[in-house]
């Protein structure tokens, strides 16, 4: 593992490496290439002479979440845009943005040491936004920091919180939704990721979450009914799962049935909007 990078956002920049050398691919990530080449050549050479399926959850996941982004960010709308947990992710260079987009990317300050050297070696262009880095950690109080980087809590915000919650206990997955809502204006958008609580019940999940508590990496949390989850954050949430993605056609992504149906394991993709407290109320009146 590479000083300063979670094994983690190893895993998750090699998977965007294996998307970019697809001919078919669903986005291009030359910071993961680099990374995969600088790191670990040879699986990068894998990639280009096999392209293989075992990533293909998370590049839909990634393009699902890259137009969530661009859609939020778009002619007219907003340029306040948080990345949580942000990694080694490469949005803020390979993504076109509007003029004034200003892109917050929150991370422990050892990944940040790590990143910094590494957009140094890879040459990117300027990035068409402007980007702001963020050293916390999101297990304590970051809002702090990420307002003293020049984040306006009175702005409406783009947020992005990917491959982060089910890595947190159900208190800290809670507190990071509740200060991330408390800390948006009005027209605020969410794009998050969760698993269901199912997910640790399914037979075949077993020997994976084994996998992931032995590399030292568990997964502690999940939600069952996302939407009403999000509605106690004042969130109105749009629900999908990978196999309802556009982009998983023609990839290897699980389809799950119908979600009365219990004991699957699922993958949450959200978009939501921020909400009044009188719209939530009718809504939870409705839902009722």
């Amino acid at each position: 593992m590479t000083a300063g990078v979670s094994s983690t956002a190893e895993w998750i920049a090699h998977a965007r490496a294996a998307e970019t050398v697809r001919a078919d691919r669903l986005f291009a990530d030359p910071l993961a290439v680099t990374f995969t080449e600088l790191t670990n050549a040879p699986l990068l050479a894998e990639f280009r002479d096999a392209p293989t399926p075992r990533f293909d959850v998370l590049a839909v996941r990634t393009r699902f979440f890259d137009d969530y982004l661009l859609a939020a960010a778009g002619p007219g709308a907003l340029r306040q845009i948080v990345l949580l947990a942000a990694g080694l992710d490469s949005r803020a260079y390979r993504l076109d943005w509007p003029a004034g987009t200003r892109i917050f990317e929150l991370d422990l300050p050892e990944l940040f040491a790590a990143k910094e050297d590494l957009l140094r070696k890879a040459g990117l262009p300027a990035p068409s936004c402007e980007r702001r880095i963020v050293p916390a950690d999101l297990r304590q109080d970051w809002s702090a920091e990420l307002r003293a980087a020049g984040f306006d809590p009175g702005t409406p915000t783009v947020w992005l919180v990917e491959g982060l919650l089910y890595y947190l206990t159900e208190a800290q997955s809670d507190a990071v939704v509740r200060e991330l809502s408390a800390l948006s204006a009005p027209c605020s958008v969410l794009g998050l990721e969760q698993v269901n609580t199912d997910t640790y019940r399914a037979p075949w999940m077993q020997d994976w979450l084994a996998e992931m508590r032995a590399a030292g990496r568990p997964w502690q949390s999940g939600v069952a009914e996302p939407e009403q989850w999000l509605a106690g954050h004042r969130w109105d949430a749009t629900v999908v799962e990978p196999s309802d993605v556009d982009g998983a056609v023609g990839r290897r992504v699980p389809r799950t049935p119908a979600r009365d149906v219990r004991g699957v394991a699922r993958t949450w993709l959200i978009t939501a909007k921020l909400v009044s407290t009188s719209e939530n109320q009718g809504k939870a009146r409705r839902r009722g």
